[in-house]
């Protein structure tokens, strides 16, 4: 069905509210940043806010979720390419990469998100996002699955493998964001890389 002009304009400004929102977001904690914030971003009024928001936590969902969606969209873009599990593997971290470049505070919300999800407690994961993160989680474990079979990697399990490229990964970003030095996303993998399969990699 083919949406009137109103219903996209509507789409389109709550385009760009979530677009601010993710602004604010991305330079505050979500306990720190307030509604008016956003508002004041996206130069709207709190009422235009809150007629496509209902809270804060409906807002950062939304926001969290439209990340999540860019991000699987992408990652199945780039697996659908035939190569090797270790390029396949250096292609993912290169998409988690490229998704904090810029945005220092995504990484800490983030990490915490997921350690909340791999611990079992409560945390802000929407019945999408969980769905997202799982189908993540157990295409990374395939690509490390073919790794150890074809001998790329060690025969360990690939649940510590699954945990341990988190790992490695997170450091990298922490570094590359911490360091104040301005590096390419590239970078930033290369050096998760050669950590990992310095610890994990085939011994020869």
């Amino acid at each position: 069905m083919t949406m009137d002009r109103k219903g996209l304009e509507r789409q389109q400004r709550k385009g760009l509210l979530l677009e601010a929102a993710g602004r604010v977001f991305g330079r505050k904690p979500f306990e720190e940043a307030t509604m008016q914030e956003v508002a004041s971003e996206a130069q709207i009024g709190m009422q235009g806010l809150y007629e496509h928001f209902a809270s804060k936590q409906d807002l950062y969902e939304q926001v969290v979720a439209r990340r999540a969606e860019h991000f699987l969209a992408q990652a199945e873009a780039i697996l659908r390419v035939d190569r090797p599990p270790l390029e396949q593997l250096r292609a993912m971290f290169l998409i988690y990469a490229d998704q904090f470049k810029g945005r220092v505070i995504w990484l800490p919300m983030f990490i915490h998100d997921r350690v909340h999800y791999d611990w079992g407690f409560e945390s802000r994961f929407l019945p999408r996002l969980k769905e997202i993160y799982e189908t993540e989680r157990a295409r990374l474990k395939g690509i490390l699955r073919v790794a150890v079979e074809v001998g790329q990697l060690q025969d360990l399990d690939v649940e510590f493998l699954t945990q341990l490229c988190f790992g490695v990964l997170e450091a990298s970003l922490y570094h590359s964001h911490r360091s104040g030095i301005e590096e390419e996303p590239s970078a930033c993998v290369e050096r998760a890389m050669a950590c990992f399969l310095r610890g994990a990699g085939a011994r020869a």
